[in-house]
């Protein structure tokens, strides 16, 4: 069971279950059994897409993580795909009981993410593009559930943008490992100078959805108030971005910008 767990890596299932439950929250839940299946269709969809990418992976894995259950030896290749084809379509089915929108978009992540794994991840920016609107979608999922995602589609807008620039910005530090493995990335295909101006625009693009559900009448004061934080965030990972720091520093500084925007949208719902 404990490799099929380590493949499946429920952590991260758990957390899109937590974005799906916070999409429904800005939307306004008013009974939990649809956003109880909306959650658990997250869960099962990713762990569906955590074992198919290892399934691709398995010779990158042999070379550069042998640990993994699948080039270990501890689940089989058969087995890894069956497990995957369940996962995907538990959730898919799952979907159908909660509306007719949940079920295309669960079709469509489950098909997006076996793409990924299959060939899009090497493809030049598309890769990028692909894992942010799985991150952002989740949180519109979530609204999906209640029947009203435009709350959460704000913040799914500006979690996009926000991890594309993160995506970017790991490629850069990745550069030399992905030549290797001929991945074509951004700082790859158009160097790393211009990997980085097009992670500061579209930084500052995420930064200009902030005061949306403000202008729009979504929120009101409370978020103005705590989204500040979020914006300065942002702002200084603009800075680091362009005098060239260190992109793991760069990253973390990303993921605390969506978090404190993830809070300010939390805030303005409350």
């Amino acid at each position: 069971m404990k490799p099929f767990l380590r493949l499946i890596r429920p952590i991260n299932c758990l957390m899109a279950s937590l974005a799906v439950l916070i999409g429904s929250y800005l939307g306004g839940i008013s009974s939990m059994v649809p956003v109880l299946f909306a959650m658990a269709t997250a869960f099962s969809i990713s762990g569906g897409g955590m074992v198919i990418n290892d399934y691709y992976d398995k010779d990158l894995d042999i070379i550069y993580d042998h640990k993994r259950p699948i080039p270990s030896g501890d689940v089989s290749l058969k087995a890894a795909i069956i497990l995957s084809f369940v996962l995907f379509s538990i959730g898919i089915y799952i979907s159908l009981w909660i509306n007719y929108y949940a079920l295309l978009l669960a079709s469509v992540n489950s098909a997006l993410l076996v793409g990924y794994a299959k060939d899009l991840q090497n493809r030049f920016l598309v890769s990028n593009t692909a894992v942010s609107f799985l991150v952002g979608s989740t949180f519109i999922f979530g609204g999906l559930a209640v029947n009203n995602f435009i709350p959460s589609l704000l913040l799914a807008a500006m979690a996009f943008f926000a991890n594309t620039t993160r995506e970017i910005v790991k490629d850069i530090e990745d550069k030399e490992a992905d030549a290797t493995k001929n991945v074509r990335s951004v700082p790859i295909v158009l160097g790393e100078e211009s990997a980085r101006t097009i992670s500061s625009l579209l930084t500052l693009v995420a930064i200009c959805i902030t005061p949306l559900p403000l202008l729009l009448g979504i929120f009101e004061l409370w978020y103005g108030l705590t989204v500040v934080l979020s914006v300065a965030v942002f702002v200084w990972s603009v800075v680091l971005i362009e005098r060239k720091e260190d992109p793991s520093r760069i990253q973390g500084m990303l993921k605390l910008g969506m978090l404190l925007g993830l809070i300010a949208f939390l805030v303005g719902a409350f």
